[in-house]
């Protein structure tokens, strides 16, 4: 978990008149050096999914006229794992970059300390990596489509079809489309000037001119990509770390100033934001979708743009009792029961899953409980909904993923032990009820030394009641948590450790 950290010193406020060139150089000096790599790792993942991308499943979407359910689920697998394990680094790093990305942090940054492991953070990195997932296997099945209409598929047999979609993995519909017009252009150029060569010949030499082309496609999207994920990311970490400097008192009332490079090359849509100021919660009103939340926030406008965000400090900070500032809790610590202050250390980051089956997850969190059970304080461990796999600390009695992770919890499976002496009633609390229906979880589990206990959202896994005879201190509120499910219309269950 990265935290910068410096020596202590006074806070010196910038002036609000100081230059965004600055900005823009740090932004843009951050993604010229930083881009190439995931750019690289993003054209090797799309050659190693054309390459098991078989001819026979082209030949199957071919004749179909899709991509089949089956195919995407494999591409939608790939692309978790991709995210998980390449991309999650990328937004981190970025985000980490963007707390040295403005001048007004220059003086702030020696008695401040930046945590990552907040969840404005994760879950901004959880939904993002969950949008870029869904988004890129719909790209790629789109793309893939765009060459499976029937006024293309009348044009060639399904042999030479299938060799020229292998390529084209990776690529946007558009691009997929172009590629097809320049495979063709050189079809008709070659027969035209060499009227005696083979049909074979002519394809197999025009797929070599469409192979190169198609690389060089790969590569202009990759980094594409590359550039505006890591622009994404290092404005978010400019935003939050304002955000958190506010929260210490360190930094009062702040807007924020879009900013151009103010030249000819600024598109229309930038060049119309330039200057623009609003609050640190206004929108910046440039066209298209939101992408996930929080997005027109901050920059970038469009793909590969380049343009920033300079943070004007409009009113400094007031300390003491007359602080225009409303503190807020650290991300390392929560209130119990009684209104104390918990310290406790961040989410920690495990890894991430290949396969989301429900087999898969349910044995990996049952790997987890083996090691958890044991503990003397709370601990959850949390399978978001992407894959990726975390940690959180708690105490004795309790333990708060949702204060960690934020929106990362919707959809996700967790798991937490019940400490021995502490609170535990041998099945679910209200909390932990409420938190499963609040971020519409797939699983929660609880482990003791006696008892695993679930809930899941098809209620075919409800328990019968317990005979009153059998109510004892084990088994109380074990029928309670039976009838709670029964009015909510989930499942729970509800047995001994093997």
């Amino acid at each position: 978990m990265f935290i910068f950290k410096a020596p202590k010193r006074r806070y010196i406020q910038k002036s609000a008149s100081k230059d965004g060139q600055e900005v823009l150089n740090r932004l843009n000096d951050y993604l010229d050096g930083n881009a190439d790599e995931p750019a690289k790792f993003l054209v090797r993942f799309w050659k190693d999914q054309g390459n098991v991308f078989s001819y026979k499943e082209i030949r199957e979407a071919i004749l179909e006229g899709t991509v089949s359910e089956e195919t995407m689920r494999l591409w939608q697998q790939d692309y978790t794992k991709m995210v998980a394990d390449k991309m999650y680094p990328v937004w981190l790093d970025a985000i980490t970059a963007g707390v040295k990305g403005q001048p007004i942090f220059d003086d702030l940054l020696p008695g401040f300390a930046f945590n990552t492991g907040v969840p404005n953070v994760v879950s901004w990195i959880t939904s993002r990596g969950s949008a870029f997932v869904t988004s890129a296997t719909e790209e790629q099945r789109k793309a893939i489509n765009a060459m499976l209409v029937k006024r293309i598929t009348d044009k060639y047999t399904v042999d030479e079809l299938a060799r020229v979609i292998r390529p084209c993995i990776g690529l946007t519909a558009r691009q997929t489309k172009a590629n097809v017009r320049y495979y063709n252009s050189i079809k008709e150029r070659l027969a035209k000037e060499y009227p005696r060569m083979k049909k074979e010949s002519i394809e197999r030499k025009a797929r070599d001119k469409q192979l190169i082309y198609a690389a060089r496609q790969q590569r202009e999207r990759a980094y594409t990509i590359a550039h505006t994920e890591m622009a994404f990311a290092f404005n978010k970490g400019m935003d939050e770390t304002i955000r958190q400097a506010q929260a210490e008192g360190l930094m009062g009332i702040v807007e924020k100033r879009w900013v151009t490079a103010g030249t000819d090359n600024v598109c229309s849509i930038c060049q119309a934001l330039d200057g623009t100021q609003v609050g640190m919660d206004g929108e910046f009103g440039f066209p298209g979708r939101v992408l996930f939340p929080g997005h027109k926030l901050t920059p970038p406008a469009h793909p590969r743009c380049r343009c920033a965000v300079q943070y004007v400090e409009a009113e400094a900070p007031k300390l003491g009792e007359d602080s225009i500032l409303t503190p807020v809790q650290p991300a390392s610590s929560y209130e119990d029961g009684e209104g104390k202050n918990i310290d406790h250390d961040p989410p920690k980051y495990l890894g991430s899953l290949d396969n989301m089956s429900k087999d898969v997850v349910l044995s990996t969190l049952r790997g987890y409980e083996k090691e958890i059970a044991g503990y003397d304080k709370e601990s959850a461990v949390v399978i978001t909904a992407l894959g990726l796999v975390f940690q959180c600390f708690g105490d004795k009695e309790s333990v708060h993923p949702d204060d960690d992770m934020g929106d990362a919890l919707k959809g996700a499976y967790v798991t937490h032990n019940h400490p021995i002496g502490s609170s535990n009633e041998y099945s679910f609390s209200n909390d932990d009820i409420q938190l499963f229906m609040e971020f519409d979880m797939e699983i929660l589990r609880g482990v003791d030394e006696r008892f695993v206990y679930e809930l899941t959202r098809s209620q075919t896994g409800l328990e019968e009641h317990l005979p009153i005879s059998d109510l004892n201190e084990y088994n109380t509120r074990h029928d309670e948590v039976i009838s709670i499910a029964e009015r909510l219309g989930i499942g729970y269950r509800r047995y001994s450790h093997e």
